[in-house]
This record gives C-alpha cells, sequence and structure tokens, in this order.
C-alpha cells in the first residue's frame, strides 16, 4: 500500500481563513455567549472525523494543530529541528531509533500520554484493513509488509519494528537506514490516539481525545463548527494566546473570502478569483506570508509515446513564460528547480529549462521529430481558475511551438483519481508541500519509481539506488549533498515541468497575526492577539 499524502495544491493553510470576534476580550464568540479572546478558523469542505492517523486532509490535519502536538518540531525562528513531546531520537546507524518522550504529558480524558500510547496507535494505522490514509506513512518500519501484503490477508497484526522499552521510551527499527527520520516526526499524522480511543476509534469521530493546546467543548455534531478551549493541562511551552477557538467549514474559499469584505470574518487567504482584485478591495489588510513550502508544477506521463522523450519535456518547459503564469496565481512566484525554497540545501536554478528560450525549445522538439497529435492539458472543471491556467498553457504553446492543444476538463477529484492510476495521457497541474523538511521528502514520494506521489510513471534506477545511499548518510551535510545530486539527475530527465512557488496571501484585520515563519506557512493556531 502506498503511502497518500496531501499535494500542495490542497495544502493545509491554501483553503483556511481565521476569523476573530472580539479579540480585546468581552462576549468575544456571539453565537454561543462565550467570553474570552476567540479566533474563529475557516477551513475547507466538512470532514466525517477529527483523526489525524485516519485522515491526513487540510481541514484534518488543521484540526490537528490545535487538539495534538508533534513528537519534533522546527523552530519558527531558527529553522532547527526541536523536541516537542519527545525528550530525544537518537541512533547509532540510522536504522534503530530511540524515541524517549518527556513525562507530564496526558490526553483530555485523563489518560497518560506513554511509549506504548504511541506503538499502539501506529501499530493500529500501519495494520491495513483499518484503511487509515495514514497507514503508508509506517512502510519503512520492519514488518509493514506482513500488515500490507500485496495479495492475501495479513500475516500480523503489529509492526515488528516497533518496541515499547519502558513507560517512556520505545524505538523503531526500520527497513533500511533512513537519516532523516528524526525530521519526519514532526508530522501530525504520527500524533498518539488514547488507549479509550483506539477501543473503538468511529465512536470518537466527533469528540476526539488529544494532548494539544486545544480540546473540546461541548459536542460537534455534524454539519456545526467544531468549538474548542483552551487545554490548561498542556504541558508544551508554547501555548497560543486565543481563549477558544471555533472551526468552520468552507467548501469554497470565495465564500470566505466575502466574509471577510462584509466584515463577519478577520482573516481569510485570497482565491485565485480574486488575484486582480483583493488590493482593491481591502487595501491596508493584505500581507504576503514569507515562506513558500511548496512546489506547483505540471505533470507529464513519461510513459506516453509522445512525452517519452526528456528533449520533448524540455521543449514544452522551455516554452512556458513563468512569469506571466504566476500573475495567474495569487502570490506565486516562478520556480527554478525541484524543491521548496524554505528547505535546507534548497537550490535555486536547478532546473536548467526554467527559464523561458522559445529557440532552444523549437530546436529540441525538432530534434525529438515533433508532437504527433493534440497535447491534452486536463483541468479541474470544479474550479474556475483551472481553466484559465490551463489556457494560458496552451496558448504559450501553441504560439511558441505550434501545438494543437486540447483542453479537458473533469472535476478535480476525477482527475486525480485518473493519475493515480496512471490513465491521463496529456498534462495537469499538480504540486506537493512536504510533511516534513527535507530535500528528501520531495524526492521520493514524487521521483523515486515506488514514490507514494509519483503519479508520472517515471522509473530511473539511478534515482531509486541514489536514494538508497543518502538515507543511509548520517553525517547531515554529506546526506544533503548527496539528495542534491539526485535531483540534478531528476533535471536532466525532467519527468515533471516546475512552474512556481506560493507566498500565502491573506487579509486580515487588526489585532490578529497569525505565526508566520521563513521556515513554515502560516498557522492561524497560534496566533498572537494585540490586547
Amino acid at each position: 500500500m502506498a503511502r497518500t499524502r496531501r499535494a500542495a495544491a490542497v495544502a493545509a493553510v491554501a483553503a483556511l481563513t481565521m476569523a476573530a470576534a472580539g479579540c480585546g476580550g468581552g462576549s468575544d464568540d456571539k453565537a454561543d455567549g462565550a467570553s474570552g479572546r476567540t479566533l474563529t478558523v475557516a477551513t475547507g469542505a466538512e470532514i466525517a472525523a477529527i483523526n489525524p492517523e485516519k485522515d491526513n486532509g487540510s481541514s484534518n490535519i488543521q484540526l490537528a494543530f490545535a487538539m495534538w502536538a508533534p513528537l519534533t518540531r522546527v523552530d519558527p525562528k531558527t529553522g532547527k529541528l526541536v523536541n516537542v513531546v519527545a525528550d530525544s531520537v537518537t541512533s547509532k546507524d540510522a536504522k534503530t531509533w530511540t524515541i524517549k518522550i518527556k513525562p507530564g504529558w496526558t490526553f483530555t480524558n485523563g489518560e497518560k500520554l506513554t511509549a506504548k500510547s504511541f506503538v499502539d496507535t501506529w501499530n493500529y494505522t500501519a495494520y491495513g484493513p483499518h484503511g487509515y490514509l495514514n497507514n503508508g506513512f509506517f512502510q519503512r518500519v520492519e514488518g509493514y509488509d506482513d500488515l500490507n501484503p500485496a495479495k492475501g490477508k495479513p500475516r500480523a497484526t503489529t509492526l515488528s519494528g516497533l518496541k515499547v522499552v519502558d513507560d517512556l521510551t520505545f524505538t523503531v527499527t526500520l527497513k533500511e537506514a533512513f537519516s532523516p527520520y528524526p525530521t519526519t516526526l514532526n508530522y501530525y499524522g504520527l500524533a498518539a490516539l488514547s488507549a479509550e480511543t483506539l477501543k473503538d476509534p468511529d465512536a470518537y469521530s466527533h469528540k476526539p481525545i488529544g494532548y494539544g493546546p486545544y480540546k473540546l467543548d461541548g459536542e460537534w455534531k455534524a454539519g456545526q463548527p467544531v468549538r474548542m478551549v483552551r487545554n490548561k493541562d498542556y504541558a508544551g511551552d508554547d501555548a497560543p494566546d486565543a481563549d477558544r477557538l471555533v472551526y468552520r467549514f468552507f467548501s469554497n474559499p470565495e465564500t470566505a473570502y466575502n466574509e471577510f469584505l462584509a466584515g463577519n470574518v478577520d482573516y481569510a487567504t485570497v482565491p485565485s478569483s480574486k488575484i486582480d482584485s483583493y488590493r482593491t478591495d481591502a487595501p491596508g489588510k493584505w500581507s504576503q506570508g514569507k515562506s513558500a513550502p511548496n512546489l506547483s508544477y505540471l505533470e507529464l506521463p513519461v510513459k506516453e509515446p509522445e512525452f517519452k522523450d526528456p528533449k520533448v519535456r524540455r521543449a514544452l518547459s522551455l516554452a512556458l513564460d513563468r512569469t506571466s503564469l504566476v500573475k495567474l496565481k495569487p502570490g506565486a512566484v516562478p520556480a527554478t528547480s525541484f524543491t521548496a525554497p524554505t528547505l535546507d540545501g534548497h537550490r535555486e536554478n536547478t532546473c536548467t529549462a526554467c527559464k523561458q528560450d522559445v529557440a532552444q525549445a523549437k530546436k529540441l522538439l525538432k530534434e525529438a521529430g515533433g508532437f504527433d497529435g493534440k497535447l491534452k492539458i486536463y483541468y479541474a472543471s470544479d474550479n474556475p481558475g483551472d481553466q484559465v491556467f490551463a489556457e494560458a498553457l496552451g496558448n504559450m504553446w501553441r504560439q511558441n511551438l505550434g501545438l494543437k492543444i486540447a483542453y479537458v476538463g473533469k472535476p478535480g477529484s476525477d482527475i486525480s483519481a485518473l493519475q493515480a492510476k496512471h490513465q491521463l495521457d496529456g498534462v495537469r497541474s499538480s504540486g506537493w508541500g512536504h510533511d516534513y523538511p527535507s530535500l528528501e521528502d520531495y524526492l521520493t514520494p514524487v521521483f523515486a519509481s515506488y514514490g507514494d506521489f509519483n503519479s508520472t510513471g517515471y522509473d530511473n534506477p539511478a534515482v531509486d539506488s541514489g536514494l538508497g545511499k543518502a538515507n543511509a548518510i548520517t553525517d547531515p551535510a554529506k546526506a544533503t549533498r548527496a539528495y542534491q545530486d539526485i535531483e540534478d539527475l531528476v533535471a536532466e530527465d525532467m519527468p515533471t515541468v516546475p512552474l512556481f512557488h506560493t507566498r500565502t496571501i491573506y487579509l486580515h484585520s487588526a489585532g490578529v497575526h497569525p505565526l508566520d515563519s521563513p521556515y513554515a506557512d502560516i498557522n492561524p493556531v497560534r496566533s498572537t492577539i494585540d490586547r
């Protein structure tokens, strides 16, 4: 079973907004008459359950930010990895890791958070028949294949690579050495579930039990906002300012934008459809995030006859005017590489075909024998901005390379389903946002033959073997150089066409300031509030 994770196009912050009512105190949450500083966070479409192991979509992970805490975290001030729930994460060989957790952490139902909490939760998630979306995050752990056989029933119910040592210590033995492992532990999809929850997870879909800075306030029913209050027993040293959080679900980001303009929301991200109007709609009330933790690109079906030759793929990239394309995307800047600029080891200009050169594009296409038939561009018909962007791409290829273009509009979910089965015979816009800050978390998912977000069909044995060697290097500087060498191999083959990185543009009123770091995207849960 391949790990299923979220793409940059649906990254957690992309669809959320944040509203604050009466931040100065008093009766803030007028919906229920509560007092204190209340922030209302609007996220995407409503979810069926709050469970960071079961669902890794943007809305669920955003709620997890409030109700759980990670083992490790990237310090927003320094960009360095620091421990949160973990007291230490160590290994002598990068294969067997010892994780010690800090004492004093408790679930909101009073249970102690222990090593067993993590081992039991990870085993439950890794067991294929349970169908948890974060199942594949454990595919590096010894015993994973026994829980997820390609055919037949599982041969075991627990991972042989997980062992409880004592109340606060457990070990993780991987199939192969993997030096970035401590960095992966900042992912909220690795949070522990309480023993009470694991007895019957479905019974706790609407009454989650976490150990984060906030806990559920009352009952959450389908179709209603999720209301939270500060968890006074939170053991972390980074408790947010707000006393209360209210999450509201919005399937359409334009609705939240309009709510801001109406004065009902005081924080909102800018949807693509408002790229030309947000400055005049909200003068002096918009800012741009400091980081660009993602990469948007075109997926090319490299096994289709028309796309097999790297010269064709490079020609398509060289024909694009990225400076014009990014004007269609709020906060976008042209990409010149295959990783995000927030990552340690990121280099600009590793993509040697990302700067427009129409003459060279025509030359390469001619050398490759041209392009037979129509080039199909798939776009999400349920996203107005997608069609506009697809037409911009098509116009450039038609004008600069003389290609015939066919536009294919389908619901975004249908396109993703076809691409996952390698059944698309044209290009589509896609993207990736890392779950943990490492070059490896771009190279493996998107470009390894076994990568869980490799939808192009790209398969280069040198990339696969290079990743195995780089993963085993324990010296961080040497590992970074090895990953950079792999990116250079990818650049030669050009299985994807990098387009742009995005620094989120958001609208805001006075007094509320979400966490905005050069090392991570905007996190409204950890907002500061001017008194």
